[in-house]
């Protein structure tokens, strides 16, 4: 029994040769441009909210991470401020030793 590959399997269970990108891109951009359609319409019938609500939700949400960045980002920044006073610091004391050996 032979071995194939996945892609080998798969392109011999289909019965036609495809003959150009067209005639493999067209029909699948039509199946994923259904399948999309379809799936938004049957979320549409089972959201269990308005159209309002969600939007409100979503915004909460937004807003929350837009505050989570905000107190992440001062956080870095006074991380980064410490680090650079500390550097300065060290920096002035070398210079300051240095001057004082000569």
């Amino acid at each position: 029994m032979k071995n194939y590959g996945f892609l080998q399997r798969l392109s011999e269970s289909f019965p036609y040769e495809r003959k150009t990108t067209a005639s493999w891109l067209v029909p699948a951009s039509i199946g994923v441009g259904l399948g999309v359609a379809l799936g938004m319409g049957i979320g549409l019938l089972y959201a269990p909210r308005t159209g309002e609500e969600t939007r409100e939700r979503l915004r909460q949400g937004a807003d929350r991470v837009k505050d989570r960045a905000r107190f992440a980002a001062g956080r870095v920044r006074g991380e980064l401020e410490s680090a650079a006073n500390q550097i300065r610091d060290r920096s002035f004391a070398t210079s300051n030793e240095v001057g004082q050996s000569r």
